[in-house]
């Protein structure tokens, strides 16, 4: 049986990321060649639908740098690269700040525009270059949401720590070809 070799051609795929599997990650600066730390938390801007920021922690254990997501240069299956960590840090999040870190995320209800219960998110899909989530991806899901199981973020109306609100799914018509 003969193995493909890679070449430099041959295009690489992009797997996608489970956001729950990114903390804990080591966090490499490319500028300076090192480790920085590691991920101990990822923050989501639910309504660009996007990584805002990575709280990454040094090895002291007690500094948290806020790294924003414009520093990223990828999240890797097992490292996160990062154009630089010396110049940048976020600092405290500002009051009007609307991030979610990862454990609001996590079982966050959603519910149709309509009242609706559509199930709760246990995990989000991210793009490991762009940052962009893919799909928000639920389980306990009910009604015309079970064969779907997951929530594009252009369909996502409103959010809060308690309540994610999407937009009503289209339904086709059975008389329709």
């Amino acid at each position: 049986m003969r193995v493909p070799q890679l070449t430099s051609e041959a295009p690489l795929t992009c797997i996608p990321l489970r956001i729950t599997q990114v903390p804990g990650m080591p966090v490499v600066d490319t500028h300076v060649a090192r480790q920085a730390g590691i991920v101990s938390d990822v923050l989501l801007d639910m309504q660009g639908g996007r990584i805002a920021v990575l709280n990454v922690k040094h090895a002291d254990g007690w500094l948290v740098q806020r790294i924003p997501a414009d520093y990223i240069y990828r999240l890797g299956p097992h490292t996160v690269l990062v154009a630089d960590t010396v110049a940048v840090d976020l600092g405290p999040p500002r009051a009007d700040q609307r991030w979610f870190p990862i454990e609001s995320v996590v079982g966050l209800q959603v519910m149709t525009e309509g009242g609706d219960d559509v199930g709760e998110i246990h995990d989000a899909e991210v793009d490991d270059k762009t940052l962009a989530v893919r799909a928000y991806l639920l389980r306990k899901v009910s009604g015309i949401w079970r064969r779907r199981r997951r929530i594009h973020p252009d369909e996502v109306l409103a959010c809060s720590p308690e309540l994610m609100l999407v937009r009503e799914p289209q339904r086709r018509d059975p008389r329709s070809p």
